[in-house]
Order: C-alpha cells, then structure tokens, then sequence
C-alpha cells in the first residue's frame, strides 16, 4: 500500500490556519474533512469555528473507528459526528445561540472512505471529493455555490471598471459575495454606487435564473441580495428547499443529503480524496499531479472568475481555498 498526502492552508505563510483535517488509519479508514470557513470570526478556544469543527470531526473519527466494534454505517457515522458537536457548544455555552444564530455553528464537510474484506465503502457529506481508479469522480455539487460564485462573477467586471488594483478588486468582490447586494453602499468607500450595486444584483439574478431554470427565482433573490452571511445558512441542512445542502453542523442531517457508495474491495486500486481548494484533479494519481493542476488552474483563472468560478478568488500571497489531497494505491 501507498500514502500519499499534502495539505496548504490558503495563507501559506500561517499554516496554523489551515482547516482542512486529515485521517488515515491504515487498512480501515481514510478522510478529509473540511472545516466551514467562519463567517464572522467566531472563535472556540481561540480557533476559528470551522477549524475547531474540522478538529473535532477528525478526533471523533479516529476514536470510533479504531474500536474493535466499530461501524460502517455512514449514517450512524454522521449521526455520531453530529452528537460531538452538540458536545462542543454545550461546553462552551453555545447551545442556546447556535439555535437561533447560523453564523456562530461550527461546520465541516466530511468524504470519508471506509476499507472492509469485501468492500470499499464512501460516505460523502460536503462538497469535498473522492476519485476511485483515476477516473471516477465522486462529489456533492451544490446549486448555491453556483448562484454565489455567479454574482462574484457578475460583480467583478464593475468592480475592475472602479479601480486598476487587484487586491482591491478581489476583496470587494468577496464582500458582496459575503454580504450580498442590499448592504450598505457606504461598506464600499465611495468605490461603487447605488446603480453599481443594482446593476450588479439584476446581472447575477437574471444570469443564475437563466442557468439554474430549476430553482425558484425568489431562493436566487434571496442568495444574491443577502450574500453568505445573511442568507446561505437558511439553507443548511434543510430538506424542505431543493437549495438544501448537507453540513456537520451539530443539526441533523437529513439522511437524503448523504450520499454513500459501496464498491467491491476487488475493483478498486487507488482512491484520491480532496477538499474543494483543488479546483482541477490531477491527470494521474499522487500530490505531484494534483499540484501540477493546481499550479494550472491558478495560473489561467487565478481570480476564479472563468475557467473555475468561485465565492473567492486568489491574490499575490494566499490561495482561494485551504486544500488538501489523500491518495491511496492499493
């Protein structure tokens, strides 16, 4: 058996910061986990919230699934994970608030691959990714990621017109994607205007009406006008809303929202798991080959607003994304 692992927070140069997780236990189980980036600088214990969601996630797995007994059931597993969450904010007297208060929870994303005698079993809650044998892809796509990665798009043309420096460009961006269109003008100093700032929203909800025709044109509205913070966790983990998407939260996760596959152990020779910071699989297996599409995909759309659109974008010192890679050949 071959490991291979690689993991860069999107500072380079604070790697404490990283919350991505990792989870190897040879001949059992394989993860990474991605920790929800925080929304408004909630810190447990002085982490941010989605690193302190990665940790905990990544200690639960180690602990049940090096037991004699443990399970493999993907269900049970998020359940599990789940119920250490709701540990978390009872310890820190965040039960109450985090009921009301979508942006202090903690939150992570979980692909986790499970090795028995017969099977390979995956169980996938997020967006992060499982490649099998070089060529199947198994991930999550979420339509709002979509319809907030449009209005940064959108937005970024308006922006380039106000102002010639890059960093500028991608930092107001990143606060409309974040905050949404109806927040104050004033947020922006005088960089963009009122029409700025409708002709903004109308391009982003007339574009994602026109390529989600599926959802609701009022679930677009709310997206765009209220960005991330104020509207994207509405969404989280509820199933009455095709917007629904699955997340480690400490809330149930409805068991729809999980996707689990189970292959023969025999027709399996490599498996790749990774965040949602590569934004290009590699051509082969192994962390030169995903780095080599990472130094690609960074070199022709570093801004990710063409080839691999996003909610945020690179500059000159930090990456889009934390990410992280885990491959395995049998």
């Amino acid at each position: 058996m071959l490991i291979e692992a690689f993991s860069e927070a999107k500072d380079p140069s604070a790697p404490h910061t990283n919350e991505d997780r990792l989870v190897i236990l040879p001949g059992r189980a394989y993860a990474v986990i991605d920790g929800v980036t925080d929304r408004l600088g909630t810190r447990y214990d002085g982490v941010l919230s989605g690193q302190y969601a990665a940790i905990i996630v990544k200690n639960a797995l180690e602990h049940m699934l090096s037991a004699p007994d443990a399970t493999n059931d993907g269900h049970a597993i998020v359940r599990a994970l789940t119920a250490r969450i709701v540990e978390a904010y009872k310890a820190h007297g965040m039960f109450e608030k985090v009921q009301t208060d979508w942006n202090v929870r903690l939150g992570a994303a979980l692909a986790l691959v499970l090795v028995t005698d017969g099977t390979i079993d995956i169980v996938l809650a997020g967006d992060s990714g499982v490649r099998i044998n070089g060529r199947n892809i198994l991930r999550m796509e979420k339509d709002l990621d979509l319809i907030t990665s449009t209005l940064r798009r959108q937005a970024w043309p308006v922006i380039g017109e106000k102002t010639s420096d890059p960093l500028q460009q991608e930092q107001t961006s990143r606060r409309i994607t974040w905050h949404g269109t109806r927040q104050p003008v004033e947020s922006f100093a005088g960089l963009l205007t009122a029409a700025d700032m409708a002709l903004i929203e109308q391009r982003a909800i007339d574009t994602n009406a026109s390529d989600l025709p599926h959802v609701p044109r009022d679930h677009i509205e709310n997206l765009v006008r209220g960005g991330i913070v104020n509207a994207q966790g509405g969404y989280q983990n509820d199933p009455s809303t095709i917007l629904g998407y699955p997340c480690l939260d400490g809330f149930d996760v409805p068991e729809h929202f999980i996707r689990i596959e189970k292959l023969p152990r025999s027709s399996v020779e490599t498996i790749e798991i990774f965040s949602d910071g590569y934004f290009k699989p590699g051509d082969e297996f192994g962390v030169a080959s995903w780095e080599d599409a990472f130094a690609e995909a960074e070199r022709l759309d570093p801004a990710k607003v063409i080839l691999y659109p996003s909610p945020k974008g690179s500059t000159a010192t930090t990456w889009a994304d934390d990410r992280t890679y885990l491959g395995i050949r049998f």
